[in-house]
């Protein structure tokens, strides 16, 4: 055997496709894992009492034990993993005239995500206290509630603000495949519509049903960021 069949045969052709595998994989695994949060926190938001600037006592002592354990294995969990996940796919996204705006799109994705599920589930931890019979009698309870909402806007910086940074996050990612043409046009250009009007309507001022409609939308918008970014990522564009 010559010398340059020697070398030909110490490089397996199939090399570079098994490498690719495992890439592959996580990518899928990581669509996947932002479909599972999704799912996980469109059903939490569906679950839990409406809140209209008041959390209740009769509403969380409905809902019996269940009320922390959704709050900190569902709810927060689907929140933070979903707006990291999203964050992720928008930095795949990234190429072209939009790549600076995508990379620096992602960043408050993935920090305010990550704080806006942290705040609402360290929210939800007094009132299943004060909520749980087994902890306070239910006049206490019920005096706890009050002392806990009329003190409800010492969260308000944390959430309106974590909320912004996601929202001037994806509007900028959103521009950004605007640039890059990384996203059908009609997408991108309805996404900045979107966020544009959640952010100019003052909050709590929608009616249940459009904030449901609201919300399905913005669910509906992170899955298809993630489907672009896992097809961008795997060279399928």
């Amino acid at each position: 055997m010559t010398a340059p069949e020697l070398a030909g045969a110490a490089i397996p052709p199939s090399a570079p496709a098994a490498a690719s595998a495992p890439r592959r994989v996580a990518l899928v695994g990581l669509f996947v894992l932002l479909l599972v949060s999704l799912a996980a926190r469109t059903g939490f938001a569906f679950w839990e009492p409406p809140f209209d600037g008041t959390v209740r006592y009769d509403d969380v002592r409905a809902l019996g034990g269940a009320y922390w354990p959704m709050n900190l294995y569902l709810g927060g969990p689907g929140h933070a993993v979903s707006w990291v996940t999203a964050a992720i796919f928008i930095a795949l996204l990234a190429h072209g005239r939009g790549r600076v705006l995508n990379l620096l799109g992602a960043v408050p994705i993935g920090v305010g995500g990550i704080l806006f599920a942290l705040v609402i589930t360290a929210e939800a931890l007094p009132f299943a206290y004060a909520a749980d019979p087994a902890v306070l009698p239910e006049p206490e309870g019920r005096e706890l509630f009050d002392l806990l909402n009329a003190h409800l806007d010492l969260l308000v910086p944390a959430i309106i603000g974590s909320q912004l940074a996601i929202a001037a996050g994806v509007l900028a990612a959103l521009i950004g495949t605007l640039l890059s043409k990384a996203m059908p046009r009609w997408l991108s250009i309805a996404g900045v519509v979107f966020v544009v009007v959640f952010v100019a309507l003052p909050t709590g001022t929608s009616s249940p049903v459009a904030a449901a409609i609201g919300y399905l939308l913005q669910v509906a918008l992170v899955a298809a960021i993630g489907w672009f970014g896992l097809r961008a990522a795997l060279g399928r564009r």
